[in-house]
């Protein structure tokens, strides 16, 4: 089995050996889980060539405008190193096991909001077997009873606060065996400066809360 990818709007297979001959010549590779268009992490990439960005979400489509412009000559914006993957979280595809030195999960929603947030084992350990040992982490989540709560009451999702992610968050992750450093507030404006389309709606919508949660794997 390989791992599939997009190439422009052609979804093919490519085998661990080629990912790795891939990845080799970078100092690092940042994976985006729910990468959702790609948009954000195309961006990093041209202006980090020392990096490989790997995006993965299951939605295929979502990801075609972004994976033809990665295609393209880099006169012509193309770059060389990112990738999207089309995959679940929960379902890892092997082929990323143990590359990571910095994964980010950028404004999840659905279960892979419910699976970052609670947090479920099933999600948190998909990250785990990405990471090196000692890699870093990034989450940044949103939602309230002003704007979602139907969603809460759903998703039986807890309410969000400092003092959660601070606290019984904290507590859970370290569990799992990752380690919470910093937690952070910010509004709408700090989200203004992400490129994806879900980003960008968030960030032009109502006025939120968002939270920014870093640290690092066992």
């Amino acid at each position: 089995m390989g791992i599939t990818v997009l190439r422009g709007r052609t979804a093919k297979e490519i085998s661990e050996d080629e990912l790795r001959l891939l990845i080799c010549a970078y100092d690092k590779v940042c994976i985006d889980i729910g990468t959702g268009d790609g948009k954000n992490i195309y961006r990093k990439a041209k202006n980090d060539k020392e990096t490989f960005y790997i995006g993965l979400d299951p939605v295929k489509e979502n990801m075609e405008e972004t994976a033809v412009k990665i295609a393209k000559k880099p006169e012509k914006g193309g770059v060389e190193n990112t990738l999207l993957v089309v995959s679940t979280a929960e379902n890892l595809p092997p082929e990323l096991y143990g590359i990571a030195d910095y994964i980010t999960v950028l404004f999840p929603w659905g279960v892979l909001l419910e699976g970052i947030v609670k947090p479920e084992e099933e999600f948190i350990a998909a990250l785990r077997k990405a990471a090196k040992p000692r890699a870093k982490f990034e989450f940044i989540t949103t939602y309230s009873a002003n704007c979602e709560e139907n969603m809460m009451e759903t998703r039986n999702m807890p309410e969000l606060s400092t003092e959660y992610f601070n606290g019984e968050y904290k507590d859970r992750l370290s569990q799992y065996g990752l380690t919470v450093q910093n937690v952070e507030l910010f509004d709408n404006e700090y989200v203004k400066s992400f490129d994806s389309k879900w980003a960008r709606r968030l960030a032009f919508g109502r006025k939120r809360d968002f939270y920014r949660i870093t640290g690092t794997t066992g």
